[in-house]
C-alpha cells in the first residue's frame, strides 16, 4: 500500500512539474504530503499536557491512558490494540514511551510524590517501580522560574525535577540563592544514575528529544543553551544565544523527537541542529528556497510542531496564521534550516503532537481523537507550496465574493485584501479578504483561501475529515450542509459566537467567517457557487427560488446559544440568546419580526404574560411589548438570576434577597429580608407563598409582603435539588438523598424519606404521589405519608442520571438512564416500553431531556443533539432530527410543529408529522 502511494505521488509530481529531458535540472526528492493512516477515539478525551502527557509513542508502540486508569498499547502502523497494562488504585499522571520501555507515572491528587513504573513495550511485563518527589511550580512575581515538564523520558534515561533533594538554599554575597536538582534514572532498571543542580535565580526552560534533554537558561538577560546526556546529566555541548538585556519570561523552547530545536530568546526565534549548530532564524527559515538546479535529496527533520500555517511577525518571530486551514505539520530542512509545512486532514482546532516515528506522526485533536499520519515523498517543485498547487493557481479571495453577493446584507461593504506569504515561495498571495461594512450595525465578513491542494482528491479528503470532526464536537448547522460546504459555530468570542463555513471545490478549501450567523447562512451558497464556477462548472446550480408561502418548517440563526425555553403564542416564537438579544419570529415562516438587545447575556426567559415578554440578564430585567418589541420597562438589578411571574407580580432573586416587581410598571412592591445562606436562585411561586431555593436550603416568603414565614436549612455540602407544591404540602428534595414533606403554611415536617442516592430529578407531585430520581433509580412515594410505593432501577453507571421526568396519562417517563427513555406504568412501576435515545458515549450535554407528550407522539431531546419523535404507546421511533448542537430547551409543540433551540444558535420549527424543516 505504501509503495503504491509513493508511485502515485511520483506520477502526480511529474504531472504538475514535468521534467524535460536534456537541459532541465533534476528535482530533489522531498516530503510531499501526509496521508491519514488510521484514527481512533481517545477515551480520556483530555488535551495533551506537557507536564501530564496521556499518550506516548515510539517505533514499537503507542501507549494511551484510559479514564479507568489502565494503559492500552497499540500498533503504531495500524492502531490495532495489542494489550493493556492493568489499572491501579492511584490515578495516572503521565505516560511515556522511549526505545523499548513504557514509563507510567501515578500520583495521588494534591501530593508531590509520584510512583514511576517501567514496563516492557513488547508485552507490558513490569520492569521496575520507584517513588520520586517532584518539585511543584514556583512563581516569582507571578512568573514561573522553571518552565517545562517535571518528568522527561528519553531513550537514555528518565530525568525529573527532584523535589526531595532540593532546593538547596545558601547565601552568596548577601543574596539568597538556590538551585534546581535534576535526577536521572536508568530506563530499564529505575536505578539512579546521576544528579546535578542548576541555579534557581535564572529562568529555566527544558524539553526532551528522543535521546537528549535540552535546557535554556536566562540569567539577567544572558541566555545559554545546553544539551545534556540524560544518563550522566553531563552537558554534551553548550552555546550562548543573543542576550535579551533582561530576564525574558517569553523565552520558549520546542524540541523535536530527533533533536532539532525551535528556540525563542532575546527577541529572536531560531532553529538549531541536535549538535547545537544554528540552522536559521525564523525570517531565514521562511525566506530560503532550495538551491537552483539542486539534485541532492532533501533532508528533513521529523515534525516538531503542529498547528496553523506559520507566518512571520515584524520582529522576526513565527506566529500561527489565524486564518490558515487545515492544520499543518511543520518540519525543518536539516541542512538549510528552511521550513516546510505540509497540511493534514484535520480541522483548525487546537491539536497536539503526541509524537513521531521515522515516517509517521500522531496528533491528538480537540474532538478527542488520535489520528495517525504517514509521510509520502515526491519531487519538490517550488514555487508551489509543499503539498499545494502553484501560487499562480490560487484564487483571489476578494474575487470569490463581490459587491453583488454582499449586497444581500446591505450596501456599503468594501474589501480589505490581505496578502499571505507561503513558506519557501517569494510571491505573496492575496489569500485573505475582509469585507468591511459601512456601519457598525453589520458584521465584518472574512473570506480566507485556506489552501489549494495539488489535487482535488486531497482537498476532498481534508474537507471530509473536517466535517467528521466538526460533527463529533457539535455546533454545526445541518440546514445549510451540502456536499461542498458545512457551517459551524465557534464559541470563542467574549460574547456570542463566531460562525464559519468550510467550502471546497476542485483543489481549493476556503473559509467564510463572521460574527453574524445570518451573514454566513446567506453567503455560504454564493461562495459555493463562485468556487464551483471556477473549478467544477458542471456542478453549478441556479440560485434558490423564493420560499413557499407556508413552508413545512424553518430554522432561524441567532448569534448565540439558545439556552432557555421558547415561548410560542399569538403567532410568534420568542427566544432568548446569549448574544444578548430577545427575538420574536413569525411562527409560520420563521421570519424575524423584531429583536431587542438587552445589553447582556440573556440568563432567564423569555416568559410571556399577556401581551408582554419578560427576560433577564445578570444585571437587568426587561419587559417588552410582545408584538412590537417596544420596551415597556427596564430595571437594573444587582446579581439578578432567574425570575418567575405569578399573576401581576414578577419575583426575582437579586443579590441576597427576593424582590417583587409590579409586572406592568416594574416598580418595586417589596424586598425580602436578605438571606446569607441562599444565593443565585430562581424563585418558585405558588399561591400566597414564594419559595427561594438554593444551596443553603429553602426560604418561604409571603407573596404579598415579602415577610419570611419559615425556612429549612439544608446540608451545606449538598443543598436542595428541587421543590414541588400541592395545596397543603411542600416537597423538598435535598441533594443528600432525603425528601422532606413539609406543611406549606408553617414549614413543619410531616414526614421525611431517605432515598439512598443524591436526588437529581424531581420532586414531581401528581395524583397523590411524589416522584424523585437519582443514581439511575426512580422512586414513587405516597404524598401524604412518604411511604415508598415502588422503585424502578434502570442501571447504574456514568450515563444513569435520572434528570428528566414526566408523568401523563397513567405513564411515568424517565429519560437519560443508560441513554434510554423508559415508559413505566405509573400505578405499578412496571416497564411498558424502553426506547434508545442514541448518542451513547457521544453524549455531550446533560440537556433538559424532559419528554413532551402531544397527541399520540412523544418528543424528547437527546444529549447528542438529536430530537426524537416516538410513538407514545409503543416507543417506536417515528423520526429523528439532528439539530447540530446540544438542545438547550424543552420541546414546544404548536401549530403542527415542534420548536426547540440549540446551543449552535438555531431556533427550529420542525414539522411534527415527519421531522422536516423544508418543504
Amino acid at each position: 500500500m505504501v509503495r503504491g502511494l509513493r508511485v502515485l505521488a511520483i506520477l502526480l509530481a511529474l504531472a504538475v512539474c514535468p521534467v524535460v529531458a536534456g537541459d532541465a535540472p533534476r528535482l530533489p526528492w522531498a516530503p510531499a504530503a501526509w496521508r491519514t493512516a488510521w484514527s481512533m477515539p481517545d477515551q480520556e478525551k483530555a488535551s495533551f499536557s506537557l507536564n501530564n502527557p496521556r499518550h506516548g509513542v515510539a517505533e514499537g508502540g503507542l501507549a494511551v491512558a484510559t479514564p479507568q486508569g489502565a494503559v492500552t498499547v497499540h500498533d503504531p502502523r495500524t492502531g490495532r490494540r495489542r494489550y493493556a497494562i492493568p489499572a491501579d488504585a492511584v490515578p495516572i499522571a503521565g505516560v511515556w514511551v522511549a526505545a523499548t520501555t513504557i514509563v507510567v507515572a501515578r500520583q495521588v491528587p494534591g501530593e508531590a510524590d509520584r510512583r514511576l513504573s517501567g514496563y516492557e513495550l513488547t508485552d507490558g511485563a513490569p520492569l521496575w517501580r520507584t517513588t520520586v518527589t517532584v518539585e511543584p511550580v514556583e512563581l516569582v512575581e507571578g512568573v514561573p522560574r522553571y518552565i517545562g515538564p517535571r518528568i522527561m523520558v528519553t531513550e537514555r534515561g528518565v530525568t525529573f525535577l527532584d523535589g526531595a533533594r532540593g532546593p538547596y538554599t545558601f547565601t552568596f554575597l548577601d543574596r539568597p540563592r538556590g538551585s534546581y536538582t535534576f535526577t536521572s534514572l536508568d530506563l530499564r532498571t529505575g536505578r539512579i544514575t546521576a544528579q546535578t543542580v542548576r541555579p534557581r535565580d535564572c529562568l529555566l526552560h527544558s524539553a526532551a528529544s528522543a535521546r537528549s534533554v535540552v535546557l535554556v537558561s536566562d540569567c539577567a538577560g544572558r541566555i545559554e543553551l545546553a544539551s545534556v546526556d540524560p544518563h550522566t546529566l553531563r552537558p554534551d555541548w553548550t552555546r550562548s544565544l543573543p542576550p535579551s538585556g533582561q530576564a525574558d519570561a517569553s523565552l520558549s523552547l520546542t524540541a523535536g523527537a530527533d533533536g532539532y530545536l525551535d528556540i525563542v530568546g532575546g527577541g529572536v526565534e531560531s532553529f538549531f541542529a541536535p549538535d547545537g549548530r544554528l540552522l536559521s532564524t525564523a525570517r531565514e527559515a521562511l525566506a530560503r528556497s532550495p538551491a537552483a538546479g539542486s539534485s541532492e535529496p532533501e533532508r528533513w527533520s521529523r515534525p516538531f510542531q503542529v498547528g496553523n500555517y506559520p507566518e512571520l511577525r515584524d520582529e522576526g518571530l513565527l506566529i500561527d496564521g489565524r486564518r490558515s486551514a487545515p492544520t499543518f505539520l511543520i518540519s525543518l530542512n536539516t541542512v538549510t534550516g528552511r521550513i516546510r509545512a505540509l497540511p493534514i486532514a484535520l480541522p483548525p482546532t487546537w491539536p497536539n503532537l503526541v509524537g513521531t516515528t521515522g515516517d509517521m506522526a500522531f496528533v491528538h485533536d480537540e474532538a478527542g481523537w488520535i489520528v495517525a499520519y504517514t509521510l509520502v515523498h515526491g519531487l519538490s517543485g517550488d514555487p508551489a507550496p509543499p503539498g499545494g498547487a502553484p501560487l499562480s493557481d490560487w484564487p483571489d479571495a476578494c474575487a470569490l465574493l463581490g459587491d453583488r453577493a454582499l449586497g444581500v446584507l446591505g450596501g456599503g461593504y468594501r474589501p480589505g485584501p490581505a496578502r499571505r506569504t507561503v513558506a519557501g515561495a517569494s510571491t505573496p498571495k492575496p489569500a485573505d479578504c475582509d469585507w468591511i461594512p459601512a456601519t457598525d450595525e453589520e458584521a465584518v465578513v472574512s473570506v480566507s483561501v485556506a489552501w489549494v491542494f495539488s489535487t482535488p482528491a486531497a482537498a476532498r479528503e481534508a474537507f471530509a475529515a473536517m466535517v467528521r470532526r466538526v460533527k463529533q464536537t457539535g455546533r454545526y448547522d445541518p440546514t445549510t450542509e451540502t456536499s461542498h460546504a458545512l457551517s459551524q459555530t465557534l464559541p470563542r468570542l467574549p460574547s456570542g459566537m463566531l460562525s464559519e463555513s468550510i467550502v471546497t471545490a476542485g483543489p481549493a478549501l476556503v473559509h467564510l467567517r463572521s460574527a453574524s450567523r445570518r451573514a454566513i447562512r446567506v453567503l455560504t451558497p454564493r461562495l459555493q457557487r463562485s468556487l464551483l464556477a471556477r473549478y467544477e462548472p458542471a456542478a453549478v446550480v441556479p440560485d434558490d427560488g423564493p420560499l413557499a408561502a407556508r413552508p413545512a418548517g424553518w430554522s432561524f440563526p441567532a448569534d448565540g446559544p439558545i439556552g432557555d425555553d421558547l415561548v410560542v403564542a399569538g403567532g410568534l416564537v420568542h427566544a432568548g440568546s446569549s448574544d444578548g438579544k430577545v427575538y420574536a419570529l413569525d411562527a409560520v415562516s420563521g421570519a424575524l419580526r423584531w429583536s431587542h438587545q438587552t445589553g447582556g447575556l440573556v440568563t432567564s426567559g423569555p416568559i410571556r404574560a399577556g401581551g408582554t415578554v419578560y427576560a433577564s440578564t445578570f444585571s437587568r430585567i426587561v419587559a417588552l411589548d410582545a408584538v412590537s418589541g417596544r420596551t415597556r420597562w427596564s430595571r437594573r438589578t444587582p446579581e439578578a438570576s432567574g425570575f418567575v411571574i405569578d399573576g401581576r407580580t414578577v419575583y426575582a432573586w437579586t443579590g441576597a434577597r427576593v424582590i417583587a416587581l409590579d409586572a406592568a410598571s416594574g416598580r418595586t412592591r417589596w424586598r425580602g429580608r436578605a438571606s446569607g445562606f441562599i444565593r443565585r436562585v430562581t424563585p418558585h411561586a405558588a399561591g400566597d407563598l414564594v419559595y427561594a431555593i438554593g444551596p443553603g436550603g429553602v426560604v418561604a416568603l409571603d407573596a404579598g409582603s415579602g415577610e419570611r414565614r419559615w425556612r429549612l436549612r439544608a446540608d451545606g455540602r449538598t443543598g436542595v435539588a428541587g421543590v414541588a407544591t400541592t395545596a397543603d404540602t411542600v416537597y423538598v428534595a435535598a441533594g443528600d438523598g432525603r425528601l422532606h414533606g413539609l406543611d406549606r403554611i408553617t414549614g413543619r415536617p410531616r414526614w421525611r424519606s431517605q432515598i439512598g442516592a443524591p436526588i437529581l430529578t424531581g420532586p414531581l407531585a401528581t395524583g397523590g404521589a411524589v416522584y424523585v430520581g437519582g443514581g439511575g433509580v426512580l422512586h414513587k412515594l405516597d404524598a401524604a405519608t412518604g411511604a415508598r410505593l415502588w422503585t424502578f432501577e434502570a442501571g447504574r453507571g456514568v450515563h444513569t442520571t435520572t434528570n428528566a421526568l414526566m408523568v401523563a396519562r397513567g405513564v411515568a417517563y424517565l429519560a437519560r438512564v443508560g441513554d434510554r427513555l423508559h415508559a413505566l406504568d405509573a400505578t405499578t412501576g412496571r416497564t411498558r416500553w424502553t426506547s434508545s435515545l442514541g448518542g451513547g458515549a457521544g453524549f455531550r450535554a446533560p440537556g433538559p431531556f424532559t419528554p413532551v407528550l402531544a397527541g399520540d407522539a412523544l418528543y424528547v431531546a437527546a444529549g447528542d443533539g438529536e430530537l426524537h419523535a416516538l410513538d407514545a404507546a409503543t416507543g417506536t421511533r417515528r423520526w429523528g432530527f439532528q439539530t447540530g448542537g446540544d438542545i438547550g430547551t424543552t420541546p414546544v409543540v404548536a401549530g403542527g410543529r415542534v420548536h426547540v433551540g440549540s446551543v449552535n444558535g438555531n431556533v427550529y420549527a420542525i414539522r411534527a408529522s415527519d421531522g422536516r424543516v423544508g418543504g
